[in-house]
C-alpha cells in the first residue's frame, strides 16, 4: 500500500489525464532540482504550455503565505499555469493571492453519500446467504449509523513480546477469523468477549483484553505474527459513523468506492469522477515486479508482456475472509491502474506468498488454479467504514 498523501496526489495527477487527454502528465516530477507532486505538459500550434500542481492532503485551510510560496517555486521554474489543491480549503487571504496572480485554486474530496460497487470490477467476492423459492438477490447500503470500529490491534504474548495485526481492513479479517485458539476459537471469537462500553462518536478509547490463563495460538501463517502463547488482546474502540448493507448476499465492503470531486473554488465548478476511471498508477508495467491494486486490495506479479496482453499472479488478496490467489490475463493498456510496490518488507512477504503460490500450483493432484478473464480494476481507497449487517 501507499501512503495517503501520494494516493491523493496521484488521484489528482489521474484527473489531470483525463480530463487533458492530450497532455502529457507525470506524478512526482522534478524539474532542476525542485520536485512538482502533479506536471501537465501540452502544445497547442507551436506554442509549449508547463502546468505545475501542488497538491495537501490536510485538514486546515491553505494560508496565503503557502500559496505565495507555491507561486515563487513554480515561476523560478518557468511554468506557465499554477495549480493549488488540498482536502482542507482555502482562507480568504489564500483566495485573494490566487486572484491577484491568476492560480487556480481546487479542492479534491469523496463524496461519502455516494458508495457504489464499481462496474468493472472482476474480483466481485459476493456470497450468497439463504435463499428460498428462488428469491434473487438483493443489497442495500442504509443510512448512517453509529458503529463501533475496532483499530490498532496489538497482541501480547507471555514472553512479553507485541505483534501488531495488519490495519487493512480485509487483511485484519482474515488474520481474525483464520488465527485459531486450542479451544477452536477464532481470533474474532475471542475479542468479541471483550466487555467494554459503546464510543461516543469520534470517541477513541484504549482497551486491553486480558487472558488468565493464557491461551494458545495459531495463524494461518507467521507473514504477521507468530504462534505463541497469548496473555492479552489491546485494541482501540473509536466511535464512527458507517453505513450499514442489508441484504441475502454478502459483500465484502472494501470493494465500494466514492466518487471523487473535484472544485474549482475561484469559479465554483465542480466536477465528480468516478475513482476506478482515474489512472493512478504507472504508463506500463514491467515484468518481474509487484504491483498494487485497490478495491479489493490486491497484490499482483507481472509474469510478462505478449503483444498487448499482460499475464498477472494475483499472489495475495483478502476477500470476505479468504485469501484468494489466481492466474489472469489483461490487456496492457490497464497497467495504469497498477501501483508498483516498492517497500522492502512488502516485496519480501509477496515474494514469500508468489513461492507458496507457485509450489501449490505444482503439486499433483491440485486442481488447476483459476484463470479469471476480463478488466481487472481493483483500485481506490477506502475513506469510510461499511460493516455487514442483516
Amino acid at each position: 500500500m501507499i501512503s495517503d498523501d501520494e494516493y491523493l496526489e496521484r488521484v489528482v495527477a489521474g484527473i489531470q489525464a483525463v480530463t487533458t487527454t492530450e497532455a502529457e502528465v507525470n506524478w512526482n516530477e522534478t524539474i532542476d532540482g525542485r520536485q512538482f507532486d502533479v506536471v501537465v505538459r501540452f502544445k497547442v500550434g507551436t506554442l509549449r504550455y508547463l502546468v505545475v500542481v501542488e497538491v495537501k492532503n490536510r485538514k486546515r485551510p491553505a494560508s496565503a503565505e503557502m500559496i505565495e510560496a507555491f507561486i515563487t517555486k513554480a515561476r523560478d521554474r518557468n511554468a506557465n499555469k499554477i495549480v493549488f489543491v488540498t482536502t482542507g480549503g482555502y482562507q480568504s487571504g489564500a483566495m485573494d493571492v490566487a486572484r491577484k496572480h491568476d492560480i487556480s485554486l481546487f479542492t479534491v474530496s469523496f463524496d461519502e453519500t455516494k458508495p457504489r460497487l464499481p462496474e468493472t470490477a472482476a474480483f466481485l467476492s459476493v456470497q450468497l446467504r439463504e435463499r428460498r423459492n428462488g428469491e434473487e438477490a438483493e443489497l442495500s447500503i442504509g443510512e448512517d449509523t453509529l458503529i463501533t470500529n475496532i483499530v490498532d490491534l496489538k497482541l501480547r504474548y507471555t514472553d512479553g513480546k507485541t505483534y501488531n495485526l495488519p490495519d487493512e481492513q480485509s487483511q485484519a479479517q482474515y488474520y481474525m477469523g483464520k488465527t485459531k485458539a486450542d479451544d477452536g476459537r477464532s481470533l474474532h471469537e475471542l475479542l468479541s468477549s471483550a466487555a467494554f462500553a459503546a464510543p461516543a462518536l469520534d470517541e477513541t478509547r484504549p482497551e486491553t483484553l486480558s487472558l488468565n490463563p493464557p491461551i494458545a495460538i495459531t495463524p494461518p501463517d507467521e507473514y504477521f505474527f507468530p504462534r505463541g502463547s497469548l496473555v492479552a488482546i489491546e485494541f482501540k474502540a473509536v466511535g464512527r459513523m458507517g453505513k450499514p448493507i442489508r441484504g441475502n448476499v454478502r459483500v465484502d465492503p472494501n470493494l465500494f468506492t466514492l466518487p471523487v470531486v473535484y472544485t474549482n473554488m475561484l469559479s465554483g465548478e465542480s466536477f465528480e469522477f468516478p475513482l476506478e476511471s482515474l489512472p493512478i498508477g504507472e504508463k506500463r508495467v514491467s515484468p518481474g515486479e509487484f504491483y498494487c491494486g485497490y478495491h479489493p486490495l490486491a497484490y499482483y506479479y507481472c509474469v510478462g508482456i505478449q503483444n498487448d496482453t499482460v499475464t498477472w499472479k494475483v499472489v495475495e488478496s483478502f476477500q470476505s475472509g479468504e485469501l484468494v490467489r489466481a492466474q489472469t490475463k489483461q490487456h496492457v493498456k490497464y497497467s495504469c491502474h497498477y501501483l508498483p510496490v516498492t517497500d522492502k518488507k512488502l516485496l519480501n512477504r509477496l515474494q514469500s506468498r508468489l513461492e507458496d503460490y507457485d509450489r501449490l500450483s505444482a503439486q499433483p493432484g491440485q486442481p488447476s488454479q483459476p484463470k479469471l478473464r476480463g478488466r481487472i480494476l481493483p483500485y481506490g481507497k477506502d475513506p469510510f467504514g461499511f460493516s455487514n449487517r442483516r
